[in-house]
C-alpha cells in the first residue's frame, strides 16, 4: 500500500494565523495520534479549548472537527482527575503558586468544564441513560467549519457526503459562505475568534466579498 497522505498543509496568509491556539489541521491530527494523547495514561503536551473553528470543506477539515470534539472531553477529565490528585497530595495553593494568570484561566476553564462532564456522566448513570456529553460540548461552542463556499461544492460532501452526516450527526456546524480575514486574539497573543468575510454569488455567479463581516468561535460567556 502505497500512503502518500493529502499532501503539504494549507497555510491561510492572514494576520495572527501563527498566533497561539492556532494549528494546521495535520498537525493537530497527526498529534493526536502519534503520541496517544487520548488515552488516559498518557502525558502529551495536546491542548484544544472550545470553541473550535476549522477552516476549510475537505475531508480533512471534517476530520479534525470532529476529533476535536472527541478528544475535549477526554482532555478536561484527564485534566481534572490530575489535578484533583495533586492538590489532596501537595495541597491547592502550591499547586497553583508557579501559573501565570493566563494558564490559570485555561485550567480553571478545564476544571469546570471537567467537573460538569463528570455530573453529568454520574447523573446520567444514576437515571439509567446515555449522558448528554455532545450538549454539553454545544454549550460550550463546539466545533465549526468555516467555508468560503456552500456545503454542496465542498471536497468533503462530492466525494464523502455520509462522512459529512455522521459529523453533523455528531454535532458539527458547517458554517458556509465564510471567507477567513484574520485571527482575532487578546493581550497574551491567544486566538480568540475568527473574523471572515461574509461571501454571496453575483449576477455572474461567482462568489464575492459582500463588505460584511462575520465572527465565529469567541468563547461564549
Amino acid at each position: 500500500a502505497l500512503c502518500a497522505g493529502a499532501g503539504r498543509p494549507t497555510f491561510i496568509s492572514m494576520p495572527n494565523a501563527l498566533a497561539r491556539g492556532v494549528r494546521q489541521a495535520s498537525d493537530f491530527l497527526m498529534a493526536l495520534q502519534l503520541t496517544g494523547a487520548a488515552k488516559e495514561e498518557s502525558i502529551a503536551n495536546l491542548q484544544v479549548r472550545l470553541p473550535v473553528v476549522v477552516i476549510g470543506g475537505g475531508l480533512t477539515a471534517i476530520d479534525t472537527a470532529t476529533e476535536s470534539l472527541a478528544y475535549y472531553p477526554i482532555q478536561v477529565e484527564k485534566f481534572l482527575a490530575r489535578y484533583e490528585a495533586l492538590v489532596a497530595e501537595r495541597g491547592e495553593a502550591p499547586v497553583r503558586a508557579r501559573w501565570l494568570p493566563a494558564e490559570a484561566e485555561i485550567a480553571d476553564e478545564f476544571l469546570t468544564h471537567g467537573r460538569a462532564i463528570r455530573a453529568e456522566r454520574e447523573a446520567a448513570k444514576r437515571a439509567g441513560r446515555a449522558p448528554k456529553i455532545r450538549e454539553l460540548l454545544k454549550s460550550w461552542g463546539g466545533a465549526t467549519i468555516a467555508y468560503r463556499r456552500w456545503l454542496t461544492d465542498s471536497p468533503s460532501y462530492t466525494l464523502n457526503h455520509e462522512e459529512v452526516e455522521k459529523a453533523m450527526e455528531e454535532g458539527i456546524v458547517f458554517a458556509e459562505g465564510l471567507s477567513p480575514v484574520k485571527v482575532e486574539i487578546d493581550g497574551n497573543g491567544q486566538a480568540t475568534a475568527l473574523e471572515c468575510a461574509r461571501m454571496e454569488p453575483g449576477d455572474d455567479g461567482r462568489l464575492q466579498d459582500t463588505g460584511t463581516t462575520v465572527e465565529i468561535g469567541r468563547a461564549h460567556v
